[in-house]
């Protein structure tokens, strides 16, 4: 039965409290502070858990508000500690999407897992254009990103794994290749300041461009 509003039914553990308010759901961390709201046009009750669609969650980091998405549909379990974020109908629902740390960026999921995953990320902002096959984030840390893709200043970056540090606008990565301004070159590590315009790549050795 679908309602416009969630009332607990069952006690949170004592790690974090939940609060309900129609149509909101507020979950606090340890300290008291909110960790996330939820909220949704429509909520249904599952054996399980509980569904809802046009949802929006509101990120908090040490009570602060950090980070804000948006999806067609949240699947999440009876206490909201853990929950998904996905597009519904592939092709016809529009993708999750959200802005945070001076990104805007969209997905075809996202989770929260202890921190947040994204699943098929594509992102813009502080002067570069990220994607990666999946990333995880929590929140006030770097974001780690695997089968990734970054392009900034004519420069195109692929690696299998790095992570984007945001308080120094700074993209790290193992092995990457790096091709733009007429040459293709492999390294061992790269360093990357897209803000900048400028990387640097430890053993790089030319390779032949496509």
């Amino acid at each position: 039965m679908a309602v416009g509003w969630f009332a607990l039914f069952a006690l949170a553990p004592a790690a974090q409290s939940v609060r309900t308010e129609a149509p909101w759901l507020t979950v606090y961390d340890e300290a008291g502070r909110p960790k996330w709201e939820v909220g949704m046009e429509v909520l249904v009750r599952t054996d399980d858990g509980w569904e809802g669609q046009a949802v929006q969650v509101q990120l908090y980091h040490q009570g602060i508000p950090h980070l804000v998405l948006r999806a067609p549909r949240i699947r999440a379990d009876r206490y909201g500690r853990e929950w998904s974020l996905f597009t519904g109908e592939p092709g016809v629902d529009e993708p999750v999407g959200g802005e945070g740390e001076g990104f805007a960026f969209t997905c075809f999921e996202a989770r929260w897992e202890g921190k947040l995953v994204l699943l098929g990320l594509h992102a813009e902002g502080r002067g570069v254009v990220l994607s990666a096959a999946e990333a995880r984030w929590e929140l006030g840390q770097a974001v780690f990103l695997a089968d990734a893709h970054a392009t900034f200043a004519g420069w195109e970056l692929e690696f299998a794994s790095g992570q984007y540090e945001f308080d120094s606008d700074r993209l790290v990565a193992g092995a990457a290749t790096v091709t733009g301004h007429g040459v293709a070159v492999v390294g061992a590590t790269l360093e990357a300041w897209p803000g900048e315009g400028r990387l640097r790549l430890t053993e790089a050795h030319l390779v032949q461009v496509p």
